[in-house]
């Protein structure tokens, strides 16, 4: 391989923003090419960004010699199919969440990857937010003893009067197909559990979860918002706004709770927050567009509470999100250090910290979780065959 990493981008939306940031502070990455069946959304993307190659066919964008890594910043129908062409083109492969729809697509990408011996990344940006990956160095050190319950707690996300959306109704469409999308009748946790999932096993010391119950809500059909709030699209409101899960150890257990205007709730916490509750202490932390987690009057990104000690606090000022009014650089410092790790995990040959079968894990506990409300029953893990899909 050539002194620099050669970086082809597919998908040229919110995601691509958010990577190509990475790419452009890594002194051995180099983005040569972009690749969107928008020809103008492309044109102007490489315009914006000095990038010369421009593509409207992934399949040219694939024989490009020079082009050592795919970004796939494409919508979810596309990542699997994608995963694996890159692959079987001896590509290595940076792959937005979630990574497929069913079982089946994800283990056929797996496979291909491994086939192929090239590096997988599945853009799994909560794993590696500063919060949160101090948060688990904590843990590990014993801060505040064997960690056993995780409660998560989600708010609204609130967007800067200026921001990087930039992509209309149409191109965002999918986000609502129940095919494309791959959650079926509840789009929106289909593509957001799989981070609330991936933090919970980080957090817990990459304790497996063994089964989920969702606690469903009835809509009240007046046309409430269902998705993100940068989604542009109202629908009866199909709601989860409580997940209860167990661990594969039963000593240990979760809870995830969404309040937010969407789902006609309200919570003085914006965004994700998580506690880790230990046998010693307890951790509080910010996540993806979080504010408001107070001590003492001051807005804190991390609080240490430990039995007999005193609190400590901690903050990580990385520059202001993207997208979101939030404490924390989610669309911004989370990111780059996702992309840096990949790039660095290709230059010393290891293979990256959140892979391919990581993200098909938390695709399969999302599937658990949509079955569940389907179902009104709690749903294990081991439950879901590689065939099933959310929508049918």
């Amino acid at each position: 391989m050539d002194e620099k990493i050669g970086v082809g981008i597919v998908g040229l939306g919110l995601a691509a923003t958010a990577h190509i940031r990475g790419y452009l502070s890594h002194p051995a990455a180099h983005v040569l090419a972009v690749c969107d069946t928008d020809c103008g959304r492309a044109a102007a993307f490489g315009a914006r960004y000095g990038i010369e190659r421009i593509y409207t066919s992934f399949s040219e964008l694939l024989v490009d010699a020079d082009v050592d890594l795919i970004d796939i910043a494409t919508p979810t129908f596309l990542h699997a199919t994608m995963t694996r062409q890159a692959a079987q083109a001896g590509k290595h492969i940076h792959c937005e969440k979630p990574f497929c729809r069913s079982a089946a697509e994800g283990m056929e990408a797996v496979q291909a990857v491994e086939d192929a011996g090239v590096k997988l990344l599945v853009g799994e940006t909560y794993v590696f937010l500063s919060s949160h990956m101090k948060a688990r160095a904590l843990i590990e050190s014993g801060a505040i003893g064997r960690p056993l319950q995780i409660r998560q707690r989600h708010g609204a996300w609130r967007r800067r009067a200026q921001h990087e959306l930039h992509i209309d109704a149409e191109a965002r469409a999918w986000r609502l197909d129940g095919e494309q999308s791959g959650g079926g009748r509840y789009p929106w946790i289909f593509d957001h559990a799989v981070h609330f999932f991936a933090t919970a096993e980080y957090l817990m010391e990459d304790a497996t979860i063994k089964e989920v119950y969702a606690v469903a809500a009835a809509g009240s059909n007046e046309g409430r918002r269902a998705g993100a709030s940068h989604d542009p699209y109202r629908t009866a409101e199909l709601d989860i706004p409580i997940i209860i899960w167990r661990y594969a150890d039963a000593e240990r257990q979760g809870v995830w709770m969404r309040a937010d205007p969407l789902n006609g709730k309200y919570d003085f916490m914006q965004g994700l927050s998580t506690t880790i509750v230990g046998e010693t202490g307890m951790i509080e932390v910010l996540g993806e567009g979080g504010h408001n987690l107070l001590w003492e009057g001051k807005q804190q990104h991390l609080i240490l509470h430990r039995e007999g000690q005193d609190t400590v606090c901690f903050r990580f000022d990385e520059g202001e999100d993207q997208v979101w009014d939030s404490e924390i650089s989610y669309y911004g410092q989370g990111h780059v250090s996702q992309v840096h790790h990949l790039i660095d995990a290709i230059l010393d040959d290891q293979q990256p910290r959140y892979g391919g079968e990581d993200g098909l894990h938390a695709v399969r506990c999302t599937l658990a979780l949509i079955r569940s409300a389907e179902e009104g029953r709690p749903v294990q893990i081991a439950e879901v065959d590689e065939t099933f899909t959310a929508y049918g």
